[in-house]
């Protein structure tokens, strides 16, 4: 593994549909969320901050965005809520 392999990576802003179709049936960590309503899930965009198959994986690769970020959201984009 390079060094440029556990760089940690964040995605450009997305909305949950393109999120949904680029991670299918997996956990997300997602920053920068611009939600249309304050007390609801509805958002406009985020950006992908970790994914993967088990709730874990994610949250491992999140974790060196914890010095920037105040908030990291963890979803399954599996469900259609």
């Amino acid at each position: 593994m390079s060094a440029d392999d556990s760089a940690p990576t964040i995605s450009e802003p997305l909305t949950w549909a393109e999120i949904r179709e680029r991670h299918p049936d997996e956990w997300v960590c997602l920053v920068e969320i611009d939600k249309s309503q304050p007390t609801r899930f509805d958002f406009r965009t985020a950006r992908v901050v970790g994914h993967g198959k088990s709730p874990k994986e994610p949250l491992a690769q999140a974790n060196p965005w914890w010095d920037r970020y105040r908030e990291i959201h963890h979803y399954f984009t599996g469900r259609d809520d």
